[in-house]
This record gives structure tokens, sequence and C-alpha cells, in this order.
């Protein structure tokens, strides 16, 4: 029976390690397929949001101190852009709204639009597509995990 619990040990230890691992990948696909729509899709003329690589370039992901859970951020702030549009063109963005931790992530504004931009999200559409495809992943890993075979 000790040899038992022990090999169940091993295999619940090694769901741990794959699950992990599966999260942050899915965290580093989100981040990938979120830069590649925020490039490609957001701005350009549609919203009066003019993309400099700025927000595309600050989107980052944080996994969980315990492993269970990543998040994505777009991290540049509205200083950030301001920056990056003098350099670019010699002229500065509008005003923002002071968010509640006195930092304007300018993300929020792309993503669900001011009073003068149109939303022009980009987090929630990666976030949904990815989220469609983990579930089969995440079936094929547990099985892995269970199995020890695909």
């Amino acid at each position: 029976m000790p040899e038992a619990m022990e090999e169940a040990n091993k295999e619940y230890q090694r769901a741990i390690a794959l699950s992990k691992a599966f999260i942050k990948n899915a965290g580093a696909r989100e981040q990938e397929a979120a830069q590649g729509l925020e490039r490609t899709q957001v701005g350009h003329g549609k919203s009066g949001y003019v993309p400099t690589g700025t927000l595309q370039g600050s989107l980052e992901f944080k996994i969980s101190d315990d492993g269970k859970s990543v998040s994505i951020k777009p991290m540049a702030t509205v200083a950030d852009q301001k920056r990056a549009l003098a350099a670019i063109a010699g002229s500065g963005s509008k005003k923002p709204i002071t968010s509640q931790d006195g930092v304007d992530y300018y993300g929020v504004y792309v993503e669900y639009g001011t009073y003068k931009m149109a939303a022009e999200p980009f987090m929630k559409p990666t976030g949904e597509k990815v989220a469609m495809r983990l579930d089969n992943e995440f079936e094929r890993i547990m099985r892995l995990a269970v199995l020890g075979s695909e």
C-alpha cells in the first residue's frame, strides 16, 4: 500500500507541474496574440488612437505566486504614449482621466474607449480566442499526466 501512495503522489506532483506549465504557456500565447491584434487591427485612423508600438510592447504577463493563474496587462502609461507621440510627430495626446491608482494606463482607454474615442478592444477578443483553444489542450495535458500517454 505505501508504494501505491508514493506512486499516486508522484502522479499528482506531475499533474501539478504540467498544469503550471500549461498556465505559463497559455499566458505567453495570449500575450503574443494580444500584441499581434494590437499591432495589426487597433488604431490606424479608426478611433483617433495612434499606434506607436508603446502599448504593444507594454503587454506583459504575470504568473501568480502559486503558479495557478496568469494575467495579461497592458502596462503602458499615458505618459509613455505622450513621449512616443512627441518623438514620432512632435505632438502629445489628449489629457486623460486619472485612474484610481493615480497612474493612467492608456490600454484601458483603447480597449473601452472614451467619450472622444471609440473603443478598440484587443485584450478581450484575444482572451476569448485563446480560451477556446485551451479547453482541448488542457484535456490533452491532463490525459498525459494521468495516463502517461496521449
